[in-house]
């Protein structure tokens, strides 16, 4: 009897937790904040600065990110919901590595590092909602950043003659595939997410002939440095 008690009684809440879904709004605006993990990678630059650079920054987070979203959904299945989404993200470098500044129009033979890399970029994404009742969602989110703004600068540097350097620009920066788990109450979803892939435009202005970079004739590459997002958003 009191095995039949239990068995009804895990059943009741497997039902309960499986099938009190609820369906997202037409419309989610949500805002995030992301930390990434420092990308170090300096190839054949000469040795002892190499060393110098890695020595001064063990810690192994580094690059920033926040930014602000507006998703339309355009379909919806039983537990499925597709949504595209426009928005802008900044994001901020902290590592500290030299950079050519040559791109920015200063040719003259000297070599700068920086360890203050903004950018300012607008993504484009499609992404999906899997209710799995009980206010818990799956999502996935593809998405297409474009670099519309970049500035450059050394924090510590007395030389205000040269720093920052910035420029306008509107180019495809990478492709993103997210995972992500969230939480729903009421008109609010919390969510945390984990990149799962990149795809990404090698960024000449840090990896090149300074770093002794051997990919001269590449221009995407795939890497990915451990991330994570928090987002916030509010559906109606």
């Amino acid at each position: 009897m009191k095995k039949m008690v239990l068995t009804v009684g895990v059943l009741f809440i497997i039902q309960s937790v499986y099938c009190q879904t609820e369906t997202i709004g037409d419309w989610i605006v949500s805002v995030n904040a992301g930390i990434e993990a420092h990308d170090k990678r300096l190839f054949d630059y000469a040795r002892p600065e190499k060393e110098a650079l890695l020595g001064k920054q063990p810690e192994f987070w580094g690059t920033y990110h926040f930014g602000v979203k507006a998703r339309r959904k355009v379909w919806q299945g039983k537990r499925f919901s597709n949504l595209i989404g426009l928005g802008v993200n900044y994001e901020n470098s902290t590592f500290l590595r030299p950079f050519d500044q040559g791109h920015f129009g200063d040719f003259r033979e000297i070599l700068l590092v920086a360890d203050n890399y903004e950018k300012i970029l607008a993504p484009l994404s499609i992404s999906a909602f899997y209710e799995l009742g009980g206010h818990w969602l799956i999502s996935v989110e593809l998405a297409n950043n474009l670099l519309v703004f970049r500035s450059i600068d050394n924090t510590t540097s007395n030389n205000s003659i040269s720093f920052p350097y910035s420029e306008s620009t509107f180019e495809l920066d990478d492709i993103q595939l997210r995972l992500g788990v969230n939480y729903r109450s009421g008109n609010f979803i919390i969510g945390l997410r984990s990149r799962v892939a990149n795809f990404q435009k090698i960024d000449r202005v840090i990896f090149n002939r300074i770093v002794k970079d051997p990919r001269t004739d590449q221009i995407w590459e795939w890497d990915n440095p451990l991330r994570f997002d928090l987002t916030v958003g509010y559906t109606w």
